[in-house]
């Protein structure tokens, strides 16, 4: 049902842009083209962050998103990490530089990233993205990490895209000095967080056995590595019931697109299915939390982005 919805906004998209009298809020002919670049682990290599130095086999794999990879205008890409410390301070700097085809598989020597980082130890709790950023060949640089503001990511807008082998889209992969995971914690009922707020109503949390559908386990995962969810609570509609899973490797959240409420009646509007769908996240092992981030969806509407806590401490 989404790719119908995405393919009618293109419909509509095209016609507008055919109509020779449409005056348009930017120079069309003169707007700047880019590439959108997937990053991912290599599988076989290390997953996580250690906190020796000295160990550890990072490799990360770039590929063109088969919808926007047009390699003739990419001069190099480069390999953006992004550092951030226990207590949420971030640094970053490029890793790798001058990769003139893709795809590539890039080695990366953290020892030496954490030396352009300025980083002469690594602690639990620490974390290092790493984004594609590249140049093109006008020379107009465009980095996956955007430090005005605080810092964002960039082509966050793309999660989602289905890869040529059936993967999604990603615009970073992440490792991170874990703790123990202590998978016994990781139920009941909790406290949460609606981006950032505590909110007022709690969220049930029952480990289930159940696996998700193929497509949505990452190449090298096995059933064994995946802990499943149940959510339930009035966390975003109100009443809402979805799944997910923790994959065990890298601690990241497997979040399918599914329906969060059937039947979601808004007042004067009518009555569709409350779905998310773009979903991802990760567990923080060392503070026992859950985050994980969506797209909601009503019939045609957005109802936004959300971005949920969930506290087991509590």
């Amino acid at each position: 049902m989404k790719k119908y919805r995405f393919f009618t906004l293109l419909v509509f998209a095209a016609t507008l842009f055919s109509c020779g009298k449409q005056e348009l809020p930017y120079d069309l002919e003169g707007t700047k083209h880019g590439v959108v670049i997937n990053i991912a682990k290599k599988i076989g290599s290390s997953t996580t962050l250690s906190t020796n130095l000295n160990e550890g086999d990072y490799e990360v794999v770039l590929s063109f998103a088969p919808q926007q990879g047009d390699a003739s205008m990419m001069k190099e890409a480069q390999v953006t990490a992004v550092y951030t410390d226990g207590q949420k301070n971030k640094k970053s700097c490029y890793a790798v530089k001058g990769i003139t085809s893709l795809p590539a598989t890039v080695k990366i020597d953290m020892k030496a990233v954490c030396q352009s980082l300025g980083i002469t130890e690594v602690a639990v709790g620490d974390r290092i993205e790493f984004t594609p950023s590249y140049t093109l060949n006008d020379g107009t640089q465009v980095d996956g990490w955007i430090t005005a503001g605080g810092g964002s990511f960039n082509n966050t807008i793309f999660t989602g895209w289905a890869m040529e082998d059936g993967s999604a889209y990603s615009f970073r992969v992440a490792y991170t000095a874990f703790a123990p995971f202590q998978k016994e914690k990781f139920q009941g009922t909790h406290s949460f967080y609606d981006g950032g707020a505590l909110s007022d109503y709690k969220a049930t949390v029952t480990q289930i056995s159940e696996l998700p559908d193929e497509a949505w386990i990452p190449k090298g995962v096995t059933a064994d590595d995946l802990v499943g969810l149940k959510v339930e609570g009035d966390i975003w509609f109100g009443g809402d019931v979805f799944h997910m899973w923790i994959n065990t490797q890298d601690y990241t959240i497997i979040l399918p697109d599914q329906v969060l409420v059937k039947d979601w009646v808004y007042p004067d509007l009518g009555v569709h299915d409350a779905e998310m769908d773009r979903g991802e996240g990760e567990v923080d092992t060392l503070n026992n939390t859950l985050t994980f981030f969506f797209r909601s969806l009503w019939g045609p509407y957005s109802f936004g982005n959300g971005e949920i806590m969930i506290d087991f401490n509590s």
